[in-house]
């Protein structure tokens, strides 16, 4: 087993010696440390050479943005097992390689690891709770308990952060380079391994995320990171295309990544990305779209003979649900029993995973179990909610 650490540079002679530093502290030492270095102008690349370590390899090399830095640094750093990126504002905690490293070994389905992050200043002192940024990471971590996978949580944020919190099999990485965005390359490769269900989550907070003057994406209008962030759905669609045509677990992944990007999370704006796909679809003759879909047989897509949509389903459950509610509460024998200290336990799974139709059949199994209304039935009372049980 070989861990390398790719770390791309760019006018951080502030931080670099403490990105550096943790990687040399890391209780699983690193084999190979490739800096690449992107057209620095300060003194970022003096601060490297003071360390003197010869698993530290810099390259230097003329601007050509954050994704170019990462790409050269992992295929200088290929022939090793696992690669780990950290950015050079950036910092581990000692026990990152080996916890993340750990993780994939024992799973070895799995390619890619991200973990719980901590927000430090330019001095590196953690930001304490109360503050914005930190309520917004902790927001982001809290929707995880509202999805079905890191798929959909995706679609929400990015609750990776930063692509100094990918530890991956250098094989897959190698194989999926970083595009050339300048804002969210480290989305679009979470959001590619995820509809795969090759992203895992280890929630220990491993990684020490930086926030200072001139994190890039604070340098530009949010408009350009909207924009960017249209052009990575779209381009994100035209990479899935394969896997979507032939998996219904990449596209049932997708949807509920789609469902909640719709609501116009991270950066995201539907009525955009509609309008460019519009403006895609345009372009296609309409003899090639007939003849797409009429070519998805049933059998490819399982989900064209699925009976009603999950959004009809929940409304038909949820009216369902309050009309047994209704009935329920408006019942004598129900009245009776709360007098007598008799009422029955219903109307439960009020948790966020749980669906109208889920509270329908609990509420139903709780009634038909109620000792109260079993009562009833021997005493020779029938409730007026009887019906709607079934």
């Amino acid at each position: 087993m070989s861990v390398g650490v790719v770390i791309p540079l760019y006018n951080h002679e502030k931080y670099i010696g403490d990105a550096l530093g943790s990687v040399l502290a890391q209780a699983l030492p690193a084999d190979r440390i490739v800096i690449v270095d992107d057209g620095s102008t300060d003194r970022s690349v003096e601060m490297v050479r003071r360390f003197e370590d010869n698993r530290i390899h810099l390259i230097t090399q003329e601007n050509a943005g954050a994704h170019a830095a990462l790409n050269r640094g992992i295929r200088e750093a290929e022939e090793c097992e696992f690669l780990a990126i950290l950015n050079s504002d950036d910092v581990y905690h000692p026990d990152r390689l080996a916890k993340c490293v750990g993780y994939l070994r024992e799973h070895p389905d799995c390619e890619v690891v991200v973990t719980g992050f901590r927000i430090i200043d330019a001095e590196t002192q953690e930001l304490p709770s109360s503050n914005a940024k930190v309520r917004r990471a902790r927001s982001v971590w809290s929707a995880r308990d509202a999805v079905a996978s890191p798929a959909e949580w995706l679609g929400i944020a990015n609750f990776a952060k930063t692509s100094s919190n990918f530890v991956v099999r250098s094989e897959y990485m190698v194989s999926h380079p970083f595009k050339d965005y300048r804002y969210t390359h480290d989305y679009f490769f979470a959001a590619v391994a995820a509809m795969h269900d090759q992203l895992a989550v280890v929630d220990d907070a491993l990684l020490y995320y930086r926030v200072h003057g001139t994190n890039t994406i604070k340098s530009d209008s949010n408009d350009r990171v909207t924009r960017e962030t249209v052009r990575l759905n779209l381009e994100l669609l035209r990479k899935l295309r394969p896997s979507l045509a032939e998996s219904p677990a990449v596209r049932a992944n997708y949807a509920r990544y789609l469902r909640r990007l719709a609501e116009n999370f991270s950066d995201f704006r539907l009525e955009v990305f509609l309008a460019a796909v519009a403006g895609a679809v345009e372009e296609v003759p309409e003899r090639v779209l007939v003849d797409l879909v009429d070519a998805m047989s049933a059998e490819a897509y399982p989900e064209l003979a699925e009976p009603t949509g999950p959004a009809l389903r929940e409304l038909l459950a949820k009216r369902e649900l309050r009309e047994l509610e209704s009935a329920v509460r408006a019942s004598r024998w129900y009245s009776l029993g709360l007098a007598l200290g008799r009422q029955p336990e219903v109307f439960r799974g009020d948790g966020p995973l749980t669906d109208s139709a889920t509270k329908l059949a609990e509420a139903r199994k709780a009634l038909n179990h109620s000792k109260w209304l079993r009562l009833g039935r021997r005493l020779g009372v029938k409730p007026s909610y009887t019906s709607l049980l079934k």
